[in-house]
């Protein structure tokens, strides 16, 4: 990698060009069912209220983006499939959706964005992480079994669609 990649905190500002990297990512998947796009609604409640985003920046612009969610009493909480109690679910942090620029790609900034989302999740009362992958999105799971995550079960979500589930614990 040439250039210097930055990762932090996403703003305000950043949310027309994280929506824009979301819309790529599906029209670029090999599948649409491997990437779900979420709404502008959505990604702007993570600034703040639902969890965080960080971005990765290369000379000035967005280059990737993680959504960190924190689902506490939702259904779609997935410390279910580890048979978290409802009390434990509360520590449940998902690493939502994430998607790189395809100028960045073969970087390994999803794997760092995750890595750094780990990192700040570290210090805070999250100690359970978890997200999903379809199986066949060899990128994503990869990067999910590198960084220790294991897969806890298959099932069909975001509409149906196959994915896996995956679950790690950080110690603190």
């Amino acid at each position: 990698m040439d250039q210097k990649i930055e990762i932090c905190y996403a703003i305000e500002d950043d949310v027309p060009d994280i929506m824009s990297i979301m819309d790529i990512a599906c029209q670029l998947a090999r599948d649409a069912s491997w990437y779900s796009a979420d709404d502008e609604n959505y990604v702007r409640k993570h600034l703040h209220e639902n969890g965080f985003i960080l971005k990765a920046k290369a000379d000035g612009c967005l280059a990737g983006f993680l959504i960190v969610r924190f689902p506490k009493d939702a259904g779609d909480n997935l410390g279910s499939y580890v048979r978290l109690t409802k009390e434990q679910r509360q520590y449940v942090a998902h690493m939502e959706s994430v998607a790189v620029s395809p100028d960045y790609r073969g970087n390994k900034l999803q794997r760092c964005l995750m890595a750094e989302g780990e990192k700040n999740l570290k210090d805070t009362q999250y100690k359970y992480l978890m997200g999903t992958a379809h199986p066949e999105n060899i990128y994503s799971v990869n990067n999910f079994l590198q960084l220790d995550y294991e897969i806890v079960a298959e099932d069909n979500k975001y509409g149906g669609r196959p994915g896996y589930v995956f679950f790690k614990k950080i110690e603190k």
